[in-house]
């Protein structure tokens, strides 16, 4: 079984939630003996391999999948997918939140209406959504043949469980903050819980996560808006023991977001057995069920007693265990090599 792992060009010059889970599937698919290789147009030739993974439904794809398909390849792909009409709200000025609301009103009215991204689902042999609420997105906007799916849940790294504080405490001095991690832009929606916890002095308010060029914009006005408890570590490296340290060290985690899928951050929180305060939009609620605290985006007073509770209450004795239990990635990687055994099987 030879695998070709390939995503958008621009894809790991700022890395998210998709290049993690990317890097991470590859690492435990390996682990169990499965040779995995990232595509490289210099020197691989497609023919060589047995399956290409897109990891992201971006229009870029495109022309390789259609290459691949020439050369008898089976095609999977991580959709990595959400849409949601609230998202427009979360845009700056009505040139942005105008482009969010046609795209978005496209997918709902016309779900046959051409796209790169429709033309990718057209070609899989197999998508592999998160949750099967993004499924059922996928069948719903792009109209596609509910056969092509396998849901195959985001993971989360054992070593969250056992860490410790002290290294981010040393670094830092910070410690038992409100956390928010996630690149700065408007869909993780740092703007409004900067706005929502303004005067609030129970914690600190640590945001972690860079910026794209593109939304530097926001980046800038996050900054303008922040109060003298809030503050900004701009990227931290996701294998780093500081990383793991940050999450140990706080007391509550928020990603009010305007949707979520669920996000990496808060699986590796919740496994480090923090509360979460995240976003009832998108798939979290197909893996945080009851355990979460739940803040709506755009409801300021909302948000702040959401964290409030957070911060008081203590976190759900097997909240960890849930998380644990089914999202390791050892778990998503034997899932991920059953699809592939059925896909070159059938």
């Amino acid at each position: 079984m030879r695998i070709l792992f390939y995503s958008y060009p621009w894809a790991f010059q700022k890395i998210g939630g998709g290049e993690t889970q990317l890097l991470k599937t590859r690492e435990f698919l390996e682990k169990k003996g499965i040779e995995i290789r990232l595509f490289n147009q210099w020197e691989d030739k497609l023919s060589d391999y047995d399956i290409l993974h897109i990891f992201g439904s971006v229009k870029d794809c495109v022309g390789l999948i259609e290459v691949a398909k020439e050369n008898k390849l089976k095609i999977c792909v991580s959709s990595i997918f959400w849409t949601d009409i609230r998202r427009c709200f979360g845009e700056i000025g009505i040139k942005n939140k105008t482009n969010a609301f046609l795209r978005h009103c496209t997918k709902k009215v016309l779900p046959f209406f051409p796209s790169g991204r429709r033309k990718i689902f057209e070609l899989a042999d197999l998508i592999l959504p998160n949750s099967e609420s993004e499924a059922n997105q996928i069948k719903k906007y792009f109209f596609i043949d509910k056969s092509k799916f396998v849901v195959i849940p985001n993971g989360v790294d054992e070593r969250f469980k056992d860490a410790t504080p002290e290294e981010f405490i040393k670094k830092y001095q910070l410690k038992n903050f409100v956390l928010y991690v996630g690149r700065i832009e408007p869909r993780k929606n740092q703007l409004n819980f900067i706005r929502a916890m303004k005067g609030f002095s129970a914690a600190p308010i640590v945001f972690v996560g860079d910026y794209t060029l593109e939304h530097k914009y926001y980046y800038d006005i996050c900054l303008r808006e922040k109060t003298d408890n809030m503050f900004f570590l701009g990227h931290i490296a996701g294998d780093s023991a500081l990383f793991s340290s940050m999450y140990a060290a706080c007391k509550v985690f928020c990603l009010t977001s305007w949707f979520e899928t669920p996000g990496l951050a808060a699986l590796e929180a919740a496994a480090s057995g923090k509360n979460i305060v995240i976003t009832p939009y998108g798939s979290t609620k197909d893996y945080f069920g009851n355990y979460a605290f739940y803040a709506r985006p755009h409801k300021l007073k909302e948000i702040r007693e959401k964290v409030e509770i957070g911060l008081n209450s203590s976190p759900k004795e097997d909240f960890k265990q849930h998380v644990l239990d089914n999202f390791r990635w050892e778990k998503v990687a034997e899932a991920t090599f059953m699809a592939y055994e059925n896909l070159l099987r059938h």
